[in-house]
Formats: C-alpha cells, structure tokens, sequence
C-alpha cells in the first residue's frame, strides 16, 4: 500500500509541473529610485508586496526566478539582483558595454535578452548568461530604438522573442531568438499605449503604462481581459513585466532534465498501469 501512495505521489508531481503562476511583477518607471510591484492576477490585480530601496534610478525591467529578481533602470548599464526570500538589494550583478541605459528584460530559462535604451542603438537586443557572459548581440528591425516591451516565448521547439516599437509604441512584433529576424509583424495591437510584456506559459500580459491596467493577450494575440490594478502606494507606471520563470515553463521548452509535456503523459500512463498491477497483486 506504501508504493501505491508513492506512485500516485509521483504522478501528481508530474502533472502539476505546469501550473501557470498567479502573480505578476512589475517594475515601476519613477524620477528616482526604482520600485516592483508583485500583482495577485487571482484578485483582479491587486498589489500585494512592494519591494523598494532598490538600485539605480527610474525602473525599466524586471525577470523574476525563484527567490531573485533581476531588474534595470534607464540610468545605467547594469543588470541589478534583488533576493526575496531575505528582500535584501544585491546592488549591481554584471554591466553591459557599449550602453548607458538599459530597457525590459526576457529570460528563456537559461539566459536574459536586454533591450538597449540608451537611444544610440535603435533594436540592440542583448543576450547574456545569469553571471554576466556576453551570448548573442540582436538587432529588431521593427524596434525603432527606446523599446520598452520585450519577452522570450517558445513554440514548437523555436524560440522568439516579441518586442514593442518604442517608448510605449505598439504593436508588438515576434523575432527568431536567435537571429533577430522578423517573424510576425503586429501581433499584439493593445488600443492604449503599452509597455513591457510577460508571458505565463499560455497568454501575453501587456502594461497598459497610463491607464494603471494590464491586457490579456492570447498567444495568437487576441485579447482575452483587461485587469484593473488597485493597491499601488506610489499609482502605477509599469515598464516592464515578470512571472516567476521558476513556477512557469513555457509550452515545448522545459528545463534540461524535465520531459517534455508528451513524455508526462507517457509516464502517467506507465504509472497508472503500475497502481492497477499493484491492485490486484493486493485484491489476490
């Protein structure tokens, strides 16, 4: 009976390795220091945390992982960490040459892709490891320089990346991860002016920078919702947006070491045949 309840242990475990996040970061454009809203979407957008005293001045993106969160302000050239198990500022992690101020942030799981924002480098988008190593140098076509909304997704096994066209200037384009060519034009056209952009595993979430809302976007870019959010102490000029990327993997892009989604219901199937096996082993 013990290995029963341990395969239906094991098979809820795996099953559950998807389950979408329930909140959102956003990174609050201010005339000083920098501060990140976390937004309950489960409560239609409600902040429940600000995390303040942060590095830099006059926030632009944020990319949460786990218990860290990695953001940039338009003053500098720095990519920032910040621990929220402990809410203790890491100060500065590593810079990026050739920029003086950075934009939104994306992270396929692996690496982060910073959009440049110092406006001498119309679509440089730059790919780097968590410890600073310089991977890939992007430029978007469509991103006419100072763009505000960046993020990875994956399908079918490709990645891309989807970037607004400016300052708060939609639509939103998909490029190829890897070579910055465009893939999509417009598929995400929000109706008021938008910023940073964050995607759950299943739909886009776009900053709605002046009208304190985020829309709800398909991966198809239809529009799902708009989310009202309440609770700010400062309003809300969101930049950028974050989901935790530990709790949230993207469709066809699992971690190394996680099986695909096909290959979880391989094993459950497995499993299942095993607790029947156990079954009636017992019932004899």
């Amino acid at each position: 009976m013990k290995r029963l309840l341990v395969l239906v242990a094991l098979l809820a475990f795996t099953t559950a390795s998807y389950a979408t996040d329930e909140y959102i970061y956003g990174d609050n454009a201010t005339g000083g220091a920098p501060f990140i809203y976390k937004i309950d979407l489960t409560t239609g957008g409600n902040v429940v945390a600000t995390y303040s005293n942060l590095s830099g001045d006059n926030g632009r993106g944020v990319v949460t992982v786990g218990n860290t969160m990695y953001y940039t302000s338009a003053t500098t050239n720095s990519i920032f960490s910040y621990n929220l198990s402990t809410n203790t500022d890491n100060g500065a992690v590593f810079s990026i040459a050739g920029t003086t101020a950075l934009s939104t942030i994306a992270y396929d799981g692996t690496n982060i892709y910073v959009g440049d924002y110092s406006g001498q480098n119309p679509g440089k988008v730059y790919e780097y490891s968590l410890t600073g190593t310089l991977i890939n140098t992007l430029t978007l076509a469509d991103c006419g320089g100072n763009c505000d909304g960046l993020e990875y997704f994956n399908e079918g096994g490709v990645g891309y990346l989807i970037s607004n066209r400016g300052d708060a200037d939609d639509p939103y384009d998909v490029y190829n991860a890897s070579t910055g060519a465009l893939v999509t034009a417009d598929l995400i056209s929000p109706p008021l002016s938008s910023t940073g952009i964050a995607f759950d595993g299943t739909d886009f979430y776009v900053s709605n920078i002046f009208n304190s809302s985020l829309g709800e976007y398909t991966e198809n870019g239809t529009f799902v919702k708009t989310v009202n959010l309440t609770g700010g102490p400062d309003g809300f000029l969101i930049e950028d947006l974050s989901v935790d990327y530990n709790l949230v993997i993207p469709p066809n892009n699992p971690p190394p070491g996680i099986p695909e989604p096909s290959s979880f219901l391989l094993l459950g199937t497995g499993v299942l045949g095993m607790v029947g096996a156990i079954r009636r082993k017992l019932m004899v």
